[in-house]
C-alpha cells in the first residue's frame, strides 16, 4: 500500500522514526500509520529541550505601531537600569494609552543582540500566553510542534527550554494581574521578563515596578508635529501646544489626534474645537480601521474590568471626573459610602488599574480620564446619559457638604477652602451656567465671599455674577437669595476698585431690601452699610458719614451693641471720620471698635486685626507714632502667622508698618 506523506520531506534509513500527524503517536523501528498517513523523522528530532540551541537572532517582535518615538529617552534609560539591576522581571505600569507597550517594544528592538530569543507574548489571557509559548517552541524546534497534540504541550516544552537556557527575554505585554503571571515567571529564573500592565500594585513579590509618566509638554508638541508635519499656519504652533495640554500629554491620545488631523487635513485648532464640542465622538474617532486603539475603547475595557470587580470604584471615578484632577481630598470619596473599608477597596482598585494615583490624603486623576468619564456615550454602557448626570449631582453634593461655613470670618476653615477651591473652579468650568441650580448657586456665592477674603477679586466677581444670574432665574428678583447674591457681587466690584459698577448695584439692593424687608430689617441695615462704605470710597464723604452715623444708631437700637452689624457700622463711621480729617472723632471710635472686636471675636480674629490696623493707621495720621508702630507690628506678626507671609493682607500690614517707621523723625547725636 502506498502512503501519501505530508509535512517535511520523508527521511529514511537506519534508526528512522515515524510520527503520526494527528495523534502524536511515536514509535521506533517501522513506520507507524494513522489515518493512512505517516511521517518519518530522524532520531535526532527527539532531543530534550535542554539540548536544543536557539537559532541566532530568534525573535517575533512586531514592528512599532508608529515610527515616531519621542520624549522617552529618560524612560528608556530608567528601564535599562532596571533590567540591568539583577532582577529577573521588570514591570512597566501606567494608565491605558501611556505608551507602555511602545516603550517595551523599542527597548526589545534596541537590545535584540543582547538576548536570544526575544519573544513577544500577548499576556491579556492565559490562552494568549499558552499560544505564544507554543509558537516559541515551534520556532526553537519544529519537531516540538509536530510531536505536541495541543498548544499546552508546546507551551510546556517551551517552558522546559526556558528553564534550561540563559540569555532570553520574554516581553509579557498587557498583563492583567500579577497572579496571572506568577505561575509562569516563578519557575523561569534563567532569563529576563519585561512586563507591561495597567496594574500598578501587587508586583512586589514578582517584579520590579517602573511607573510610566505622561510626556512633557515639549515632547507632546513634538509628537503631534512629527505625525502631522510642519505647521501649515502661523498659529498652528500655539494651537498644537494647547491641544497637547487639553489631551493631558497622553501618548495614545496625542497619536490619535495627530493621525486624525493628518487624515482629514484640518488644523489643530479645528480638531481642538471638535474635541470640546463633540468629545464622545472624537475620543472614539480613528484615522485607521483599528478602533480598538482609541482612548474611548481602551478605557471602556478598563472600566468594564473595574466594574466587574467593584461597581463603587466606577461611581467614584465618574464623580471625581467633575472635580479638579490634582490633590482631590480623599475624604470626599469616603463621603460616598458609609463603609470606609469599601471605599478603601474601591480606591485601591482604581489605583491598581492606574486610573488614579493614590496617596494617604489625596488622589490624582488624569484630566483626560476625567473628560472621558464625564462624557456621555450611548455606545458605552458605563457612560449613559443618566449615569453621567447622577455623577454630576453627586459631585455637586459632595462639594456643597464639604465647604466650611462663614467664608469671610472662619479662620480655621480657610485651609480647607484653599484645598477645595481648585475643585470648585473645575466644577464651575464643567457645569454650563444654564444648568446651575440651587446647590451650585449657593456654592458660587460662598466661593465669591471666600475669594474676596483672599483678595482674588477677578474670580470673586465671576463667581458672584454667576450666582446672581442663577438666583434671578431660579428665585426671581426679590428673593433673599437674589439680594444676597447682588450684595456679594457689588462687594466684589467694590473691592476690585470698580465703583462705577458697585454703587448702582448697592443702591438697587438698598432700595429692594427696604421694599421687601422693611427699613428695620438686618438685611436692609447691611445694604445701607455697604452703600455708605462705597460712597466713602468714591469720595462722597459727607453722604457716607451721614449714612454711617444713622446706621450705627439703628443697629445699636435694633440689634444691640455687640451684633456684627453694629460693630461694622461703628468701624465704618470711624473710618469715614478719619477720611474726612476729623481725627478727634475717629480715634475714640476706632479705639472702641478695636476693643469690641477683640471682646466679641477674640484677639486674633481677622476682623479684630483689621480693626486694630485701622486704629494704628489713625494713630499714625494723628502723629501718635509711639502708639501706632507697636500696633502695626502686632498686626503684621499675627497675619504672618495666620495668613502666611505672602497674603495680601499681610503685605498691607508690612507696608503700613514700613510707612509708620519711615515717618519717625531721624535721631540726632548729642
Amino acid at each position: 500500500m502506498t502512503h501519501q506523506h505530508q509535512g517535511p520531506t520523508e527521511v529514511s534509513g537506519p534508526g528512522a522514526v515515524a510520527v503520526g500527524s494527528n495523534q502524536g503517536i511515536i514509535s521506533t523501528g517501522d513506520a507507524a500509520t494513522i489515518d493512512n498517513r505517516s511521517l518519518h523523522l530522524p532520531a535526532e528530532a527527539l532531543r530534550a529541550p535542554a539540548d536544543v540551541p536557539a537559532p541566532p537572532g530568534l525573535n517575533n517582535l512586531p514592528a512599532p505601531r508608529s515610527a515616531v518615538f519621542v520624549g522617552r529617552d529618560e524612560d528608556l534609560a530608567r528601564l535599562g537600569a532596571a533590567m540591568d539591576g539583577g532582577g529577573a522581571a521588570t514591570v512597566v505600569h501606567g494608565l491605558g494609552g501611556m505608551g507602555k507597550s511602545t516603550l517595551a517594544l523599542h527597548y526589545a528592538h534596541r537590545h535584540r543582540e543582547r538576548y536570544n530569543p526575544v519573544w513577544w507574548v500577548p499576556a491579556e489571557t492565559s490562552d494568549g500566553i499558552t499560544l505564544a509559548l507554543a509558537s516559541l517552541a515551534a520556532h526553537l524546534d519544529p519537531y516540538a510542534g509536530l510531536t505536541a497534540s495541543a498548544s499546552a504541550e508546546g507551551a510546556a516544552w517551551a517552558t522546559a527550554w526556558l528553564q534550561s537556557h540563559e540569555g532570553w527575554l520574554l516581553v509579557l505585554d498587557n498583563a492583567e494581574t500579577p497572579d496571572d503571571l506568577a505561575p509562569l515567571i516563578g519557575p523561569l529564573t534563567t532569563g529576563q521578563h519585561l512586563i507591561t500592565s495597567r496594574r500598578a500594585t501587587g508586583w512586589h513579590h514578582l517584579a520590579q515596578p517602573l511607573g510610566l509618566r505622561t510626556l512633557d509638554p515639549d515632547a507632546s508638541t513634538d509628537l503631534l508635529m512629527r505625525i502631522i508635519g510642519e505647521p501649515g499656519e502661523p498659529d498652528d504652533g500655539p494651537a498644537l501646544a494647547e491641544l497637547a495640554a487639553e489631551l493631558g500629554h497622553l501618548p495614545l491620545a496625542l497619536t490619535q489626534a495627530a493621525a486624525y488631523i493628518q487624515h482629514t487635513a484640518i488644523t489643530p485648532a479645528s480638531y481642538l474645537a471638535r474635541l470640546r464640542r463633540h468629545p464622545a465622538r472624537m475620543f472614539a474617532a480613528s484615522a485607521t480601521d483599528n478602533h480598538e486603539r482609541t482612548i474611548a475603547r481602551v478605557w471602556q475595557l478598563t472600566l468594564q474590568a473595574i466594574a466587574a470587580r467593584n461597581p463603587l470604584a466606577v461611581d467614584i471615578l465618574r464623580t471625581f471626573a467633575w472635580l479638579g484632577p490634582d490633590d482631590v481630598p480623599r475624604e470626599l470619596a469616603e463621603a460616598l459610602d458609609d463603609d470606609p473599608i469599601a471605599v478603601d477597596e474601591a480606591l485601591a482598585l482604581l489605583h491598581a488599574y492606574s486610573m488614579i494615583t493614590l496617596t494617604p490624603r489625596t488622589l490624582i486623576v488624569h484630566r483626560l480620564v476625567q473628560a472621558v468619564a464625564r462624557t456621555a456615550d450611548p455606545a458605552d454602557p458605563h457612560r449613559a446619559e443618566t449615569t453621567i448626570e447622577e455623577a454630576r449631582r453627586r459631585a455637586i453634593g459632595l462639594l456643597g457638604a464639604a465647604l466650611p461655613g462663614d467664608p469671610l470670618f472662619n479662620v480655621a476653615g480657610r485651609p480647607r477652602w484653599r484645598a477645595l477651591l481648585p475643585h470648585i473652579e473645575a466644577l464651575a468650568d464643567h457645569v454650563p451656567p444654564a444648568r446651575d441650580d440651587e446647590e451650585t448657586a449657593a456654592i458660587w456665592l460662598l466661593t465669591s465671599a471666600f475669594l474676596q477674603s483672599e483678595v482674588r477679586l477677578d474670580r470673586a466677581v465671576d463667581f458672584a455674577d454667576r450666582s446672581m444670574a442663577a438666583a434671578q432665574r431660579l428665585y426671581g428678583p426679590d428673593d433673599p437669595h437674589t439680594l444676597s447674591s447682588r450684595s456679594i457681587l457689588a462687594s466684589a466690584y467694590r473691592e476690585a476698585g470698580d465703583l462705577a459698577k458697585a454703587v448702582p448695584l448697592l443702591v438697587q439692593n438698598r432700595d429692594d431690601c427696604e421694599r421687601v424687608h422693611g427699613a428695620a430689617h438686618a438685611e436692609t441695615l447691611t445694604a445701607r452699610t455697604n452703600l455708605a462704605y462705597a460712597y466713602g470710597l468714591s469720595g462722597n464723604l459727607d453722604l457716607a458719614t451721614e449714612l454711617h452715623s444713622r446706621n450705627l444708631i439703628d443697629c445699636e437700637r435694633l440689634l444691640g451693641p455687640d451684633d456684627k452689624l453694629t460693630l461694622v457700622a461703628r468701624n465704618n463711621l470711624a473710618s469715614a471720620y478719619r477720611e474726612a480729617g476729623a481725627l478727634d472723632r475717629a480715634v475714640p471710635l476706632h479705639e472702641r471698635s478695636a476693643a469690641d472686636y477683640a471682646r466679641v471675636y477674640g484677639p486674633e480674629h481677622p476682623e479684630t486685626l483689621t480693626a486694630r490696623s485701622n486704629l494704628a493707621y489713625t494713630y499714625q495720621l494723628a502723629g501718635d507714632l509711639d502708639s501706632a508702630i507697636p500696633l502695626h507690628e502686632h498686626v503684621l506678626t499675627a497675619r504672618e502667622r495666620l495668613l502666611g507671609p505672602t497674603h495680601p493682607h499681610t503685605t498691607l500690614a508690612h507696608d503700613l508698618l514700613t510707612n509708620a517707621r519711615g515717618a519717625q523723625p531721624a535721631s540726632t547725636d548729642a
